[in-house]
């Protein structure tokens, strides 16, 4: 085969030097051969054909941005030479696109505590501290034994995902969970001490497998910026479940975390909890500002608790039926073998369900409930397991029999009813969110539900409303006797307010209109006091703070003034004490915000937009001198509008003296 004439990898005579681009040679090659085809390729805006080329022929061109050389056969098309384009280091295009996906990578990029980092790859270091810090962290949150950090599989990992890592033993991870706690005990205690809030407590006890009895201390509080926090404090061992023990333990508990301001403590309804919360209030009601009334309302019995007792009395009433359904699912779920055979009998009666059986706790309703629920919708499942599984009902007869129809009919009644009782003690129940105005709106709406229902024809149905309206009788009726701080929990919910609770006691209570209008002015007299003995506090904290700043000057020993003085501070005291009640008055007054279907309100939240008292008037000054400064002497500020704008912003601190 002859060889090409062009073969030589030295360019034409014509052909521009490597690296550069002759841009008349190129514009009078384009011109011509646009006269010759219309649809010239654009490459040749970066290449030159050679002219007179013989399409027979492999030409060598070179590339107008670097020194490459691309072979070339007309016969081939232009995709050699495009693909050199885009790997072209000088090529524009590709240096721009580089640029661009260097600063994309720059700005996804953060660091583990979300801020972003210039430039993360080059500051990232490896730090064995940090990563000693985050395995403990995995440990705690993921309740896993101290010596997982010793399985095999684990170091393996380790060794793979970063080399430099050190493995530790069981003996120094616990070491690190334990350091990890005495850190964030010390944030958690430097913040009661420096906190103004009060702290609302709760409290439980029991005894262990071991027989050993175990307390339970847990605060929530609301901060500064209106959020709501939740922590365990104490999980500790106590001498017995007697009330004055209790208290003890209580009370050093809260000594050692330096919390001394409290609101309420929240305890079931044992009588041993009665005496405890004695022991507290007579300890603590000599330390200044420790209860807010005198501790009146320190105590508060937990809502949960008694519905619990309240729904247990009513399922006595159908104890057979509950424990025949118990028995059924205890048996399915007994062994690998009579789990299948269940299986088989739910795919042969076409049940599409996906839930699981579940076996309750005898002890909670809210389980046996759940047990309940997801058996009935299995009812035939287990009627065929009487024909397929001769063992099931020959074991259930031993007992109490298989279920009946009655009992499933029973059943999907009970569950019906239990619903509401259900879901009040999961609303209640919540951590993550305020409860406490929710409380009076359960149960007025659980009084109406148990008298519908003791009018009602059915006859099981109604004998258990009646048992269950006897032990709600015994704990929250009357209803002057429940705790006032529950009460002036909705009233401060600016959904229902003050007339909520007159429309409940005369609509489900079923008051008679004189006793309305009494509990309602205690109500109101209750939450004016609340208010004036905060606003009291709050003057002192100031005074105090204003004092300690000042210099020490000597003081005379003799004012002419001081009976006119002390006797005009008095005057002012119940002046200013007026001006908060008509406060208070202002906010029953306001329309309240609508009941929206379907839609949960965030009470802190609108109470942190709407609070009057959200801004100091220092810095109400500062903002509104500021905006002027700003916005130049030409422009009038309207500053009734602009004051009332600035109260609704969230509270702000700042330290005049450091700006």
């Amino acid at each position: 085969m002859a060889e090409t004439p062009l073969q030589s990898d030295a360019p034409p005579p014509d052909a521009p030097q490597p690296g550069t681009l002759s841009v008349s040679h190129c514009q009078s090659q384009v011109s011509s051969l646009k006269r010759k085809n219309n649809k010239e390729s654009d490459i040749w805006q970066h290449f030159c054909r050679p002219d007179n080329y013989d399409p027979k022929l492999q030409y060598t061109l070179h590339c107008g941005y670097c020194d490459a050389q691309v072979k070339w056969l007309s016969a081939n098309g232009t995709s050699a030479m495009r693909n050199h384009l885009k790997i072209c280091p000088k090529f524009p295009e590709n240096i721009n696109a580089n640029s661009q996906r260097q600063k994309k990578i720059t700005s996804v990029m953060k660091s583990s505590s979300g801020a972003e980092n210039v430039n993360p790859i080059a500051l990232w270091k490896f730090s064995h501290d940090v990563c000693r810090e985050e395995l403990a962290k995995m440990i705690v949150l993921d309740e896993l034994p101290f010596k997982f950090v010793e399985n095999e599989g684990f170091r393996r990992f380790c060794s793979m995902m970063q080399p430099l890592f050190k493995p530790i033993s069981r003996v120094t991870i616990a070491k690190d969970c334990m350091g990890l706690y005495v850190a964030e005990r010390k944030k958690l205690k430097s913040m009661f001490s420096k906190s103004k809030q009060r702290i609302c407590l709760t409290t439980d006890a029991w005894t262990s497998n071991q027989n050993l009895s175990y307390m339970c201390l847990t605060s929530h509080w609301i901060d500064k910026d209106w959020n709501l926090h939740k922590k365990i404090l104490n999980f500790c061992v106590i001498s017995s479940h007697k009330g004055e023990a209790i208290g003890r333990r209580i009370e050093e508990c809260l000594v050692d975390w330096g919390i001394q301001k409290l609101c309420t403590l929240t305890v079931d309804n044992a009588t041993s909890n009665d005496t405890a919360i004695t022991y507290l209030k007579r300890k603590f009601f000599k330390r200044n500002d420790s209860f807010i009334l005198g501790g009146r309302y320190f105590q508060m019995r937990c809502c949960a608790h008694v519905l619990n007792l309240i729904v247990k009395d009513g399922l006595d009433e159908l104890d057979g039926a509950i424990n025949r359904i118990r028995a059924a699912v205890k048996y399915a779920r007994s062994s690998p073998q009579r789990a299948q055979i269940f299986k088989s009998c739910v795919e042969k009666e076409g049940i599409d369900c996906k839930r699981m059986l579940c076996l309750d706790v005898t002890t909670r309703w809210n389980s046996t409930f759940l047990m309940l629920e997801t058996a009935a919708k299995f009812e035939k499942a287990f009627d065929r397991m009487i024909d397929d599984d001769d063992k099931f009902k020959k074991e259930l007869e031993d007992v109490c029999g298989p279920p009946t129809f009655e009992d499933w009919e029973d059943c999907r009644l009970l569950t019906t009813f239990l619903q509401k009782f259900y879901d009040a003690t999961t609303k209640l129940s919540g951590t993550s969110y305020v409860t406490s105005h929710l409380y009076f709106s359960v149960v007025s709406s659980i009084e109406n539900k148990l008298n519908t229902l003791m009018c009602g024809f059915d006859p099981c149905l109604k004998a258990m409303a009646v048992k269950m309206k006897l032990k709600f009788h015994k704990y929250w009726e009357p209803v002057e006797k429940m705790n006032m701080m529950l009460l002036i929990a909705i009233v401060l919910d600016p959904r229902y307010k003050l007339t909520y609770v007159s429309w409940c006691y005369e609509k489900h209570f079923k008051l008679e209109s004189s006793t309305v209008v009494e509990l309602t002015e205690k109500i109101m007299d209750t939450l004016n006091t609340l208010y004036v003995e905060y606003q009291q506090l709050e003057s002192c904290n100031a005074s105090s703070s204003s004092q300690n700043d000042e210099l020490e000057v000597d003081q005379p020993i003799f004012n002419e003034n001081d009976d006119l003085s002390e006797e005009y501070e008095k005057h002012m005291a119940e002046v200013e004490n007026n001006v908060d009640k008509n406060e208070v008055k202002q906010y029953l007054d306001f329309p309240r915000e609508k009941v929206q279907a379907n839609s949960s309100l965030d009470i802190l939240a609108w109470w942190k937009l709407n609070s009057s008292s959200s801004l100091s008037p220092k810095t109400v000054e500062g903002l509104i001198c500021a905006q002027d400064w700003f916005r130049g002497s030409n422009v009038a500020i309207d500053l009734e509008d602009v004051a009332e704008e600035f109260q609704a912003f969230e509270e702000l601190e700042f330290d005049f003296d450091e700006v």
